[in-house]
């Protein structure tokens, strides 16, 4: 019983945001076609199928026929039997679509999480949802309007609901699973930097795809749709997936719109009614796979680097917790990196031993020959570890009886490159000094 009452939020929810982002795509700009310039209501359909489990695609799939049936009846005029089959299309197209853009994906993978594999898939998915939808919308608009173009209203499906996918699906994948928290986030400065990216891109946006342009620039005024785009592509990185994906669509929005009523660079000239849109849309659409793909690529680096430092602080505190440190000679120059818990085990004093020499320096004499031999045995590749113990003096006078193992991490060309040292302090040596 719950989850049947679970299905059927799941299935208002899906109605009301479809029907909301229709009625945003209709209040924003005009067209000359059925399809509008811009057609946000079946990427929520996409998304909404892509985030849920596909157990759940049912009332997905029954709140999205419903929402398109009465957008159907209502936008367009059509028919009962005609409303159906427009739901019918939003149905396969969109279950098609996020089918594909779903593929790979695994039970245990976090909602949302963006790779360039996933991205590439999202973006597959919004052409085959896009193009399989154009298809049918042909033959619908051949069967209710035989005096429009269907080829024209194809096109203008074909290219409305795959920006619309490509606009929308990343903001709904950044946000899935999002938690409000009290602490982090980006800091104050790059928001700032973020900001002043965008307004420089909205200020150009205004300028170059405002009303009279070829007035304003003359001949120069078709070649400078480009001149905004990096401005929304900077500020779209600096504020990250979530902060991007607004920057993003808010961007495209003001571009489509002033285009879509006879501004910019694209409605100079129009060899048919409703190219300038066509044109735009295409121009934007390079745009937002371009931000997807790069936004793939930062949050893969960024998420790569969280792993790593989360592993260095493990490994760190292990160390710690048991008295050892790690050390690494280059294997040619003896130049030594201590691991950053250091300090802790064997005093401060110790990140001013830069290399074997020094260390070799504080080894007690009837020692020193024998620890020295063993590095090189490590270092040349005779052995492929070493074990030892002997006694040491730091630099700020403490003496310490330690025990090493050494072992040799060979390079591509399978000769030893660096030698790794794993150290604990045994006990003072109180007969040294």
């Amino acid at each position: 019983m719950q989850q049947e009452r679970q299905s059927w939020g799941i299935a208002v929810w899906v109605a009301l945001a479809w029907m909301a982002a229709a009625l945003v795509s209709k209040a924003f700009a005009h067209a000359v076609t059925e399809s509008l310039p811009v057609w946000l209501a079946s990427a929520v359909t996409f998304c909404a199928l892509a985030l849920v489990p596909r157990w759940n695609w049912l009332p997905v799939l029954l709140g999205a026929a419903v929402a398109m049936a009465a957008w159907g009846a209502w936008a367009h005029k059509l028919g009962l039997v005609a409303s159906l089959a427009f739901a019918a299309i939003e149905l396969v197209s969109m279950a098609l679509g996020a089918w594909v853009a779903t593929l790979g994906r695994r039970p245990d993978d976090t909602p949302g999480t963006q790779t360039p594999a996933r991205a590439g898939m999202l973006i597959a998915g919004a052409l085959a949802a896009s193009l399989v939808g154009a298809l049918l919308a042909i033959a619908l608009w051949h069967w209710q309007r035989p005096a429009s173009d269907p080829w024209a209203e194809g096109l203008a499906w074909f290219c409305s609901t795959g920006l619309g996918i490509l606009l929308v699906a990343p903001l709904a994948f950044s946000f899935a699973g999002f938690r409000v928290r009290r602490s982090g986030g980006m800091p104050m400065s790059q928001f700032v930097a973020g900001a002043l990216a965008f307004a420089v891109f909205a200020i150009i946006a205004l300028l170059v795809f405002g009303g009279r342009a070829e007035l304003r620039f003359g001949a120069l005024a078709s070649t400078l749709a480009y001149l905004p785009m990096p401005f929304l592509l900077l500020s779209a990185l600096l504020w990250g997936p979530r902060g991007g994906s607004f920057a993003m669509l808010g961007g495209s929005l003001l571009m489509i719109g002033l285009t879509a009523n006879g501004g910019g660079p694209f409605a100079i000239r129009e060899d048919f009614p409703g190219e300038a849109v066509v044109e735009v849309q295409g121009f934007i659409a390079v745009w937002a796979v371009v931000m997807l793909l790069a936004s793939a690529l930062a949050e893969g680096r960024r998420a790569a680097l969280a792993s790593a430092r989360d592993w260095q602080l493990r490994f760190e505190r292990t160390l710690q917790a048991v008295g050892a440190v790690t050390v690494e000679y280059d294997a040619v120059t003896g130049r030594a990196v201590w691991s950053d818990g250091a300090a802790r085990v064997l005093g401060p004093s110790v990140a001013g031993v830069g290399g074997l020499d020094e260390w070799l320096d504080g080894v007690d004499p009837s020692e020193r020959a024998m620890v020295k031999a063993a590095w090189e045995s490590v270092a040349e590749g005779h052995v492929p570890a070493s074990e030892h113990d002997y006694a040491v003096r730091l630099p700020d006078g403490r003496s310490l009886r330690v025990r090493e193992r050494l072992a040799g991490v060979q390079g591509a060309d399978g000769r030893v490159e660096t030698v790794a040292g794993l150290m604990r302090a045994i006990e003072p040596e109180a007969g040294l000094g």
